[in-house]
């Protein structure tokens, strides 16, 4: 592991898993995880998002992403997506949803689970059986360290090793110490059902909730930020109009963003 390695982080990096609306292949040509790349550096550009690590596969995608602000990996991932989505179904000659309606974020809340996710996220084609060796897959982060990068920038290695230089020790050791990966969510443990949300839930939903906005905002916060269920899905669930329910979760937001850090 690093040497100078922060031994806390704080808890604006997540990993981030994108999926195609009933597992369908998305991305199973390699021109469509390359347009998928292209799209994302393109929208990318003058945000405060940074991607650390990623990898493309033929039916869902992972992110490791450093943010400022909350809501703009979802401005971003909306704006990619949609993008993305036009250009599939035009070429594809359909119609409809081209992803799931939400997305799966997990919070990465100290620097071995950090490590843990960068090295989770670039074995995913081995573990899918597609190579033998991360260097040898062309839609994942992994070669962006090594060579000509793409969506890896000189602040991306900085957020990951604290300097872009003489880096890559640090990252090859990572890649060959970490070989048992440990707290990092696998795509098929966001398959949840919201029956089965609700069940989790049911406790916290009775009873009119609305009258305690604060507890009503970090429920709504929590059920987004931890299961990715969209402001849809909540508006069928509560009954409760997307605009208003928007608004209590930023209420939420803003309240924490507002407070002084110790």
């Amino acid at each position: 592991m690093p040497r100078n390695a922060r031994k806390n982080i704080e808890s604006n990096y997540v990993h981030l898993i994108i999926q195609g609306i009933n597992r369908e292949y998305i991305f199973q040509k390699n021109e469509w995880k390359e347009n998928y790349i292209k799209i994302l550096k393109a929208k990318i550009a003058n945000t405060n998002v940074e991607i650390l690590a990623y990898c493309i596969m033929d039916n869902h995608a992972h992110f490791l992403i450093h943010y400022e602000k909350l809501e703009e990996i979802s401005n971003l991932m909306r704006k990619v997506n949609t993008t993305y989505a036009m250009r599939y179904n035009t070429i594809n000659k359909r119609v409809g949803f081209v992803f799931r309606d939400r997305f799966f974020t997990q919070p990465i809340l100290d620097e071995l689970q950090l490590y843990n996710c960068l090295v989770y996220i670039h074995k995913n084609p081995i573990k899918a059986g597609i190579c033998f060796q991360m260097q040898d897959y062309n839609y994942s982060s992994y070669n962006e360290y090594i060579k000509e990068k793409k969506l890896i920038t000189d602040n991306s290695i900085k957020l990951l090793f604290g300097s872009k230089y003489k880096y890559r020790e640090q990252f090859n050791t990572i890649h060959r110490e970490l070989q048992e990966i440990e707290d990092i969510k696998d795509v098929m443990e966001y398959e949840y059902n919201i029956e089965e949300l609700l069940r989790k839930y049911e406790n916290k939903i009775k009873g009119n909730l609305v009258e305690n906005e604060r507890e009503f905002g970090n429920l709504l916060l929590e059920m987004r930020q931890k299961y990715g269920i969209s402001l849809r899905e909540m508006s069928n669930i509560f009954k409760i109009n997307k605009d208003t329910l928007n608004r209590y979760i930023h209420k939420i937001i803003d309240n924490s963003e507002s407070v002084p850090k110790a």
